[in-house]
């Protein structure tokens, strides 16, 4: 495993993310595909770590960004089939071939490109054609040639359309009318592949959203992202379907603690004064860890599974805040004035106490997403199973 030396670590629950995929799995309809989505690092769980354990979990494809997210899968020995959701340029079709990565078309120059390129010894390209039924983002209009590009795509040589995909805008909203009404265009589409009986043999449209509220549109593949990782799409979907388990809590030791006067400020800038003799601690985690500075005046901490306030400005590597407050609850049944040493939980649960990524996102004004996505590559990754660390990755040392 490798190492770290400063305590601050995000502890990632491949119990939890078991669970997560376990459970999508078992609510949807018989024969649905499913697809763990590992991009933006795994949505800052770790890219390479979450797409291992998702395959061994029984995940049947791996869904990324961009083509260098792929790469760095393949590279890491990970054989699961991989998509590219995103735009691939054709300059690297080859290493997509080379590396059986699939790849997302909706343009006319990479049907041509794809074409080019082919030829004796060379394994064909892989790929999913991406329709546009309302996200307005990539993908051919239904109305506008798509018909026509699924025609061209499958008689172009060096190419293999292993699937047709939509991705859903307003899933996560209570009130479905637009979902169907993409729904509905998709459908279309397909209808139009099952009549021509056109050799397409994954359709999918769901993401955890839809996998969530309307499994029966998910078509052969559910993608499932947010999800996995334990946070919900939004406080609109109905969560009584699934008890999801956070996979990510972000953890800190105090480093000094002192007995500040009154009239002391605290931080840059001395926003935050000193009323009377406070117990101050000092973290080892700033705005460069993804802690963000917009938190500054709104963050809270755990320290003996009692809240308490982040005084004064975020800085890059260090924070400050109070301990009177969890001297004064004796949480955990401890007495007496907090030391330097002791576990403090700024995301995830300490005694029966917890912050969400949905708190700190409501104080940021964001998603769950951005919270654990903005988490920095310098914070260490530990991988815990059944309450023990099984890897950690640090890419520092």
């Amino acid at each position: 495993m490798d190492a770290y030396y400063r305590p601050t670590r995000a502890e990632i629950s491949l119990d939890a993310l078991r669970c997560n995929i376990e459970a999508f799995r078992s609510a949807m309809p018989a024969g649905t595909l499913l697809m763990a989505s590992v991009k933006a690092n795994a949505y800052g769980h770790g890219a390479v770590e979450i797409a291992a354990e998702a395959a061994a979990s029984g995940a049947d494809y791996l869904g990324v960004a961009f083509l260098d997210e792929a790469v760095q899968l393949r590279r890491a020995g990970i054989a699961t089939p991989v998509l590219v959701l995103g735009y691939v340029p054709p300059s690297g079709f080859a290493l997509a071939r080379e590396l059986g990565i699939s790849v997302a078309l909706f343009r006319e120059d990479a049907l041509e490109a794809a074409a080019q390129s082919a030829g004796a010894g060379v394994p064909p390209l892989k790929a999913h054609i991406k329709i546009d039924t309302g996200m307005g983002r990539l993908g051919v209009l239904p109305e506008q040639g798509a018909a026509a590009f699924i025609e061209r795509a499958l008689c172009t040589p060096g190419l293999e359309i292993e699937g047709l995909f939509t991705h859903f805008a307003k899933a996560d909203e209570c009130d479905k009318t637009y979902t169907r009404l993409q729904y509905d265009r998709f459908t279309d589409v397909v209808d139009y592949v099952k009549k021509h009986d056109l050799p397409i043999p994954v359709i999918h449209a769901a993401n955890s959203a839809a996998g969530i509220d309307t499994p029966e549109w998910a078509g052969g593949m559910l993608r499932l992202g947010i999800g996995m990782y334990g946070l919900y799409p939004s406080e609109e979907v109905n969560k009584r379907r699934f008890e999801l388990q956070p996979v990510m809590s972000l953890k800190t030791e105090i480093v000094m603690t002192k007995t500040a006067p009154p009239g002391w400020g605290i931080s840059y800038g001395a926003k935050y004064v000193t009323k009377g003799n406070e117990r101050i601690g000092t973290l080892p985690i700033g705005y460069a860890d993804g802690f963000s500075r917009m938190l500054t005046g709104k963050a809270e901490a755990l320290v003996r599974g009692v809240r308490v306030p982040v005084l004064g400005t975020i800085c890059m590597d260090q924070c400050m805040i109070a301990l009177d407050p969890a001297a004064d609850a004796r949480g955990f049944g401890a007495s007496g004035p907090v030391e330097a040493g002791e576990e403090v939980v700024l995301l995830g649960c300490q005694g029966d106490e917890v912050i969400s990524a949905e708190d700190i996102g409501a104080k940021l004004g964001t998603i769950n997403y951005e919270v654990t996505c903005m988490l920095a590559a310098r914070v260490p990754r530990v991988y815990v199973r059944d309450g023990r660390a099984v890897s950690v990755t640090n890419p520092l040392t």
